[in-house]
């Protein structure tokens, strides 16, 4: 939605410090890019000093790219990231220590069990929490936020990406904006949405450890955005849907399961399940395809996600594309902590984006 944030995201932009300046991306994005010849410490001190404006710039429009600063390495990624972004949650410089070796951990023991890509693999040199993820082909990922099956998301509230080496050809990466998806939703979806739960089925056809609300009320404005893993069944439906939306005709859907292969949908009051049609599905992904735009990567690009409000997926390329990936940490996270959307809920924010 090209209006995404509306007033406060514009008195955001215009209060942008003055060593940057700020540009509208292709829809809902947005570009950050320096005003002043920017070294390697830079961005580092950038975000240290001003990370509230950015953390609040991400809620608003989901999608922040900076573009133009001297991040050339895994190494370099990793050392002007900061471990959380403007939160309340901060534990210190000990607990930050302790939580990265326990995340690099994690990841490490899990990645050969379908639950990370094989074709990712950690930078261990980069600091502990990179991952380089894998190369583009003509398999696309579903739309999806970073491990939603899980309700804490490993604490990932925010994600980033970064371009190490750019594709030779297409290899960008899909962003949704999942509240301009649910407005796109016709009432029946969205009263389905609303009503229920995930249930996902792991690669043994046993259900996952936790439920996943299908929306929740976002902490900008309370709006309703759609969560979504759109893996094994689902991708194959993303794969048919951005084939007719994004018009190419090649796109087949990962074969990697990350962990999922089906799901039904669990009503949270009367707890009964249903499957969820392949109308419906189809209906779904639609909707988010179009509300969604494709980062065009270049060297140096470093792109944050809201990872409740913004869905992501690879796309197909060719090439020596190289993307390293990293979480961006608040410990209190918890997706059924954030209310569950109401009827009311859909008014009250359409009459705020025209506010």
């Amino acid at each position: 939605s090209a209006a995404r944030g509306g007033v406060r995201g514009q008195k955001l932009i215009d209060a942008a410090p003055p060593t940057v300046k700020v540009s509208p991306g292709s829809k809902f994005s947005v570009v950050i890019e320096p005003r002043v010849d920017s070294g390697r410490e830079f961005l580092r001190r950038f975000l240290s000093e001003n990370e509230d404006w950015v953390r609040n710039l991400l809620q608003t429009k989901g999608a922040v790219l900076l573009r133009g600063f001297d991040v050339p390495t895994a190494k370099e990624f990793n050392n002007v990231l900061p471990m959380q972004l403007g939160s309340d949650t901060k534990k210190g410089l000990l607990f930050d220590i302790i939580y990265k070796t326990i995340i690099a951990s994690v990841f490490t023991l899990f990645r050969d069990l379908g639950n990370i890509d094989p074709g990712r693999r950690m930078d261990m040199g980069a600091g502990g929490r990179i991952q380089v993820l894998a190369p583009p082909s003509d398999c696309i990922q579903g739309p999806h936020q970073e491990s939603l099956t899980l309700a804490t998301r490993l604490s990932q509230r925010y994600i980033a990406f970064h371009c190490e080496t750019q594709p030779q050809e297409r290899g960008e990466t899909a962003i949704f904006d999942t509240h301009a998806a649910y407005e796109e939703l016709d009432d029946d979806l969205r009263q389905l949405l609303k009503t229920h739960y995930w249930n996902f089925r792991d690669v043994n056809g046993k259900p996952t450890s936790d439920l996943i609300p299908c929306v929740v009320a976002h902490d900008d404005q309370q709006k309703p955005c759609i969560q979504v893993y759109a893996f094994g069944e689902m991708g194959e439906t993303a794969a048919e849907v951005a084939r007719e939306v994004l018009g190419r005709d090649n796109l087949r859907p990962d074969p990697y399961l990350y962990g999922v292969t089906s799901f039904t949908l669990r009503n949270k009051e009367r707890g009964k399940e249903r499957e969820m049609t392949m109308n419906e599905r189809r209906r779904l992904m639609k909707a988010l395809y179009k509300s969604s735009e494709l980062c065009a990567w270049r060297k140096n690009d470093i792109l944050l996600l809201d990872n409740v409000s913004v869905a992501h997926g690879r796309m197909d390329g060719r090439g020596p594309r190289r993307i390293n990936f990293c979480g961006i940490c608040d410990y209190l996270f918890d997706i059924n902590k954030y209310p569950a959307v109401r009827d009311d809920d859909d008014a009250g924010v359409e009459a705020a984006a025209r506010a």
